[in-house]
């Protein structure tokens, strides 16, 4: 009876063993499964509060005129000083001819004038505005250093 007890607990512990054995060498043996993972990150900065995904802020027009490849495309937001809603005349080899376009004080006071173009779409609310008055506005860099006057072109995508 004694060895039919020893038995039992033998096998018991060569099948755990075995399962444990087994259970490493699948471990090793597969990949853990694709893990997935959210990453939120919430700033509290005056210039980024609701700031939509993939829009910078910060960026001056001097940072423009010194690397416009590195931002052609970009989204801005930017807060300028309007001055007057001009249209483009057949020189302007940055615009097409008659385009509408706003003539603006950049963010920083340094940064002297930029040109937004206007859209048809904002152009009734471009033609409310008062000269001098502050605008917050979504841009896209079409150009960094215009050919013409080396001054950034920029297209209006929202006012608010």
């Amino acid at each position: 009876m004694e060895d039919l007890i020893l038995t039992r607990k033998t096998s018991r512990r060569r099948r755990l063993r075995r399962l444990l054995v087994l259970s490493a060498i699948l471990t090793c043996a597969y990949p853990p499964p694709p893990a997935t993972a959210q990453v939120r990150e919430v700033v509290i900065d005056d210039d980024t509060v609701g700031v939509e995904a993939g829009v910078l802020t910060g960026v001056s027009a001097a940072s423009l005129r010194a690397n416009p490849d590195g931002y052609a495309g970009a989204r801005l937001r930017w807060t300028v000083r309007f001055l007057s809603l001009e249209r483009a005349e057949p020189e302007r080899i940055d615009f097409y001819e008659g385009e509408p376009f706003l003539l603006a004080r950049g963010p920083d006071p340094g940064d002297g004038l930029v040109y937004i173009a206007v859209p048809q779409e904002l152009l009734a609310a471009a033609e409310k505005l008062r000269p001098l008055q502050t605008l917050d506005i979504l841009v896209k860099v079409r150009t960094g250093r215009s050919a013409l006057l080396r001054v950034p072109i920029l297209d209006l995508l929202a006012l608010y």
